[in-house]
């Protein structure tokens, strides 16, 4: 394989983006005989990354509106002009279903194609979108387990997924004085407990259950206690939860907003609540159980559970007085650094870059019919 191509649905701080870019930074690293490019539909804070990277086209500004299912006629022409430039590809990686929005502006259209499904239920209605994703695709990848079952419910029989794990570098904060500097950002009172979620501020990744848990957790905690919610602060949820928790009883609550690097913040806190009704394999958790910060969520709701395996610590969703209730016994630090411990490791053999990666490459080459 001499060209790969990365396309993304958008370049903002979420998991596909960050997960697409990591694999680029791996390729540049481990395959330097590999040329890689990024075509992302949209753009979004990993610009500046994504262009330190590879060479980079970008089609819509972060805001510009946009209907798919009648895009202007005129912006569709100047689409396609910016991606003329773009040579064959011997395979393109769409990381995401979103991320076939590309296709019909791209040239060389018997480029092969390998979709990485990353996502679960109403987000894989594009598999239905004006791209014609189906037809296009040559390979099937699932990004979990769950998502592989969804994802072969809505393809033709005999279709082929193969499950391909998503991954995050194994990254653990070496600047004790940031990580201090995070934690009193986000806690400025110095509680016993600081207990952070994380992600955009959407219905499905819950941080109104963040709020619940929360108060669920006032009524029995057993010391001072803070909780802040990192990111989203654009989203429809964030400020409907700020001023929930401003009338409520949790003095110590904060939606603390955008984060630039969301591993020295995570590393800053005693517990990584991940509170999402629907989440196929949150990658943000993965950054917080690689910075030793142990994580809790709810079963029966996405990845998590696979995720961490045995050292899954959660109750069944939406129970948030049950989730209040294992917060608090993650108040004894030997508690917290033994989950920690063994989510880091049971992660680590798995969904770290090094071990997932390669298998992801190993797909794309058999696309293109080149040895590894």
């Amino acid at each position: 394989m001499r060209r790969c191509r990365v396309a993304l649905h958008a370049l903002d701080r979420t998991g596909p983006p960050v997960l697409g870019l990591t694999f680029v930074r791996w390729l540049r690293r481990r395959r330097p005989d590999v040329d890689v490019d990024v075509v992302a539909f949209r753009g979004g804070e990993l610009a500046g990354e994504a262009t330190r990277l590879a060479p980079t086209t970008i089609f819509l500004d972060p805001d510009e509106a946009w209907d798919h299912a009648d895009p202007p006629p005129g912006r569709c022409a100047d689409l396609a002009r910016m991606a003329a430039h773009l040579g064959p590809a011997d395979a393109t990686l769409l990381v995401s279903v979103a991320a076939g929005h590309s296709l019909p502006y791209l040239p060389h259209e018997t480029d092969p194609v390998v979709c990485w499904a990353v996502e679960q239920g109403e987000d894989l209605h594009w598999l239905d979108g004006p791209a014609d994703l189906r037809a296009r695709t040559d390979r099937w990848l699932a990004g979990a387990p769950g998502v592989a079952e969804e994802l072969g419910g809505r393809l033709a029989p005999g279709t082929d997924v193969y499950v391909v794990p998503e991954f995050v570098d194994r990254v653990r904060p070496d600047d004790a004085v940031q990580v201090r500097h995070c934690r009193g950002a986000l806690d400025p009172t110095g509680s016993e407990l600081l207990v952070v979620g994380a992600g955009i501020a959407t219905h499905r990744k819950g941080p109104d259950l963040f709020h619940e848990t929360a108060v669920a957790h006032h009524r029995r905690a057993g010391g001072p206690t803070a909780w802040a919610w990192l990111g989203g602060q654009r989203d429809p949820l964030f400020h409907r939860v700020l001023e929930d928790a401003r009338r409520g009883p949790v003095e110590r609550f904060r939606m603390f907003g955008n984060v630039e690097d969301v591993v020295p913040w995570l590393a800053a806190a005693d517990v990584m609540l991940h509170p999402a009704r629907l989440d196929a394999f949150p990658l943000v958790c993965l950054h917080a159980a690689f910075a030793g910060t142990p994580v809790v969520g709810f079963s029966e709701a996405g990845g998590l559970a696979d995720m961490f395996g045995p050292a899954f610590a959660g109750t069944p969703y939406p129970d948030v007085t049950a989730l209040a209730e294992l917060v608090e016994t993650l108040r004894d630090p030997d508690a917290r650094q033994e989950l920690a411990g063994a989510q880091s490791a049971w992660a680590a053999e798995r969904y770290s870059t090094g071990a997932a990666a390669p298998r992801l490459l190993d797909h794309l080459l058999a696309v293109t019919g080149s040895a590894s």
